[in-house]
């Protein structure tokens, strides 16, 4: 909860791999509240109203997983609003051309985005697609499997749009930008 509060505030990108990777923590502990509570809420290093505030957070989540029927795969609804949203700025973006350098960032992976479409005809979006791609090599990683250069410059320049994105939304969020 603590990291996923400042990762909103900062960056909207790494906050929705958070919290994709904070589903699949949930998965593992079988949404099972009184093992993550054992495992992980006891290891954070704070005050007792916050571990309780932290204990309610995933609480929620292991309900919303419940009621969407997220508890095997998939990602939760207002996860896939906000990308949805996301998209939606960076169709704005791409369409107000209010930012040459973002047009430009865009433009380097729009071929690499292509590519992974035909791999991931189910996304529904440019910004799910990069974001799939990036979770998806971070999940290697984790795993130690090997990953070629191709792949891992592929996800440089994913993360570098998204990264790209990501500040321009939170300039937008503040009122820093008007588009």
């Amino acid at each position: 909860m603590l990291i996923a509060k400042q990762k909103r505030k900062e960056n909207i990108a790494e906050y929705i791999l958070y919290l994709y990777q904070v589903e699949d923590l949930i998965r593992a502990f079988h949404l099972d509240m009184e093992l993550i509570n054992n495992q992980l809420v006891k290891n954070y290093q704070v005050d007792k109203n916050t571990s309780l505030e932290i204990s309610a957070w995933y609480k929620n989540l292991v309900v919303m997983m419940e009621k969407e029927g997220k508890q095997e795969k998939g990602h939760l609804q207002f996860l896939a609003n906000l990308i949805g949203d996301l998209n939606e700025f960076h169709l704005r973006l791409m369409y107000t051309q209010i930012n040459p350098m973002y047009v430009s960032v865009f433009q380097a992976v729009a071929g690499l985005l292509n590519e992974l479409k035909q791999k991931n005809p189910s996304a529904a979006n440019d910004v799910q697609l990069a974001i799939d791609g990036v979770y998806g090599y971070l999940l290697l990683k984790i795993q130690k499997k090997e990953i070629t250069p191709e792949t891992q410059e592929a996800v440089k320049r994913l993360s570098q749009w998204l990264s790209q994105l990501s500040k321009l939304f939170k300039d937008y969020e503040a009122g820093d930008l008007e588009i």
